[in-house]
């Protein structure tokens, strides 16, 4: 049958080492079509172009924890570690052992205000104060007269009770021998009990 054809297109090729018949080459060697070939090359494009994800993100994570561990490990950008700030209107505090408050106050010398903490001093081996820091806003630095906001903070060291007193010596009133009734009401005392659970 190697010698026989049946017409041009259905021609049979025959091996050359005479053992049997091929298909005809066009069916040997199929080319894929053209738009196949055009979405192969553009996924290959695509994919060489692709970051690894993996070694990006964990080198984004790395740099994450880096900053927070900084950050815990600093104190902010206004003093140390504050706790708890006590409102304007509240008056006591109740804690446990290594936690900290602070006492905020209007702080203004240029028009007389003087703070300080007065006797009786807190019982150290139960609240400690461990901070004391003036923050003035931007303008001081160009206006005179601008007051602030004057930080008191405490830790507590132990069990117990004990009080804190904040005073306003306004104008050292409270220094004068025989101060009026209008400077005596000038003068601010605060006092804060404490109680480290």
């Amino acid at each position: 049958m190697g010698h026989h054809h049946l017409g041009q297109r259905g021609r049979l090729r025959q091996r050359p080492d005479g053992r049997g018949l091929g298909r005809p080459a066009a069916h040997r060697l199929r080319r894929p079509p053209a738009e196949v070939t055009g979405v192969a090359r553009v996924f290959t494009a695509a994919s060489a172009r692709r970051p690894t994800r993996g070694p990006l993100r964990a080198v984004a994570l790395a740099a994450v924890l880096a900053a927070g561990l900084t950050a815990c490990g600093q104190d902010g950008p206004s003093g140390p570690d504050r706790g708890r700030v006590l409102g304007a209107e509240e008056r006591s505090v109740s804690l446990a052992v290594g936690e900290r408050f602070t006492i905020a106050v209007r702080d203004n010398s240029s028009v007389g205000d003087r703070w300080s903490v007065a006797a009786p001093q807190p019982d150290a081996a139960v609240a400690a104060l461990v901070a004391e820091k003036l923050d003035l806003p931007a303008e001081s630095k160009t206006s005179d007269g601008v007051g602030g906001t004057r930080f008191y903070t405490f830790e507590a060291k132990g069990r117990g009770t004990t009080a804190v007193t904040l005073l306003n010596c306004f104008r050292s009133y409270c220094n004068l021998p025989a101060p009026s009734e209008e400077n005596r009401n000038m003068v601010v005392r605060n006092t804060y009990p404490v109680t480290v659970r």
